[in-house]
């Protein structure tokens, strides 16, 4: 019985650590391109951040039934997660949290059963930052074409880039954060509990990732809101359907989308090659040593 309780104690305690380095890591993907165009202050994004992450913990539990099949051994899963996505923070590269976990869960339980809830989550992985480039590509070619004053437009779309960044963290706390705690519970006061631990992430480490996402490409106040939004709705639509997607490569494809209707050349290549470098490497790493760890046990 006590060390049922010290494990229980254990996967909390990482889960809740990972959460906060989740909030300093993806922080980025509500707030980075409002950031990067300068759409308000840092501090006024941050709390727009927290009160939408904490909402968005309300409707956690869908997702949370998913990962939550899939649990063999949820605290070897989360400390290999916690440590990919330590290093990837301090490196200052926006990575994906669905991708380490429930490959290092996969990793852990390596059987057909989950071999096959996988390749659905693996299919929606690669489409969903493909949905959003293609929305935020279509979206900002018929927003060039809407004939209104330019000072007008800005301002209402400041206001609508503030309302994106709101979606974007709301999906950070109703996809994102079941991801890590639905791996040993559904519990709903638990997944509050896990959303201020990664609201303080955020804000105290938040801005070293978000100042990376800001050098993809050049973005205006116009091109940060498509691009938000683009990544915003491709995550909810993936939501909906109990998918675990990343809400990091949606954004960045949201990025990549606007950046091709000003020309490939606008597109800091090298900058995005290197976090694509990372999307494929973190869950590598994951896979591999839950992989181990399980042959290690049997």
């Amino acid at each position: 019985m006590v060390v049922i309780e010290i494990s229980i104690d254990l996967k909390l305690i990482i889960s809740f650590y990972l959460l906060f380095i989740l909030g300093a890591n993806n922080v980025a993907n509500a707030i980075g391109t409002a950031y990067a165009s300068r759409a308000t202050t840092y501090k006024n994004l941050l709390i727009l951040f927290s009160v939408c992450v904490i909402i968005g913990s309300l409707f956690a539990k869908n997702v949370g039934n998913t990962v939550n099949s899939l649990s063999s051994d949820a605290l070897m899963a989360l400390i290999i997660s916690a440590l990919v996505m330590t290093l990837s923070t301090y490196k200052k590269v926006p990575i994906s949290l669905h991708t380490t976990i429930i490959c290092s869960l996969i990793g852990l339980s390596f059987k057909s059963s989950n071999l096959a809830i996988f390749g659905e989550i693996l299919l929606s992985w690669i489409l969903s930052p493909i949905i959003a480039v293609i929305i935020a590509y279509v979206l900002y070619l018929a927003y060039e074409k809407i004939e209104i004053p330019i000072l007008k437009k800005i301002t209402m779309i400041k206001y609508l880039l503030l309302i994106s960044a709101g979606v974007v963290a709301f999906n950070l706390g109703s996809n994102d954060l079941p991801t890590v705690l639905g791996t040993f519970t559904t519990s709903q006061i638990i997944y509050i509990i896990g959303a201020i631990f990664l609201c303080l992430g955020a804000y105290l480490y938040g801005n070293r990732v978000s100042e990376t996402l800001s050098m993809i490409t050049n973005l205006s106040v116009t091109s940060a809101f498509i691009a938000q939004l683009s990544g915003g709705l491709a995550v909810t639509i993936f939501t909906a359907l109990g998918m675990p997607v990343s809400t990091t490569q949606a954004i960045i494809g949201g990025i990549l989308g606007v950046g091709l209707t000003k020309g490939i050349k606008t597109v800091r290549w090298k900058v995005l090659k290197n976090i694509i470098f990372w999307w494929i490497i973190a869950p590598t790493i994951a896979l591999i040593a839950g992989f181990i760890i399980n042959r290690m046990i049997e």
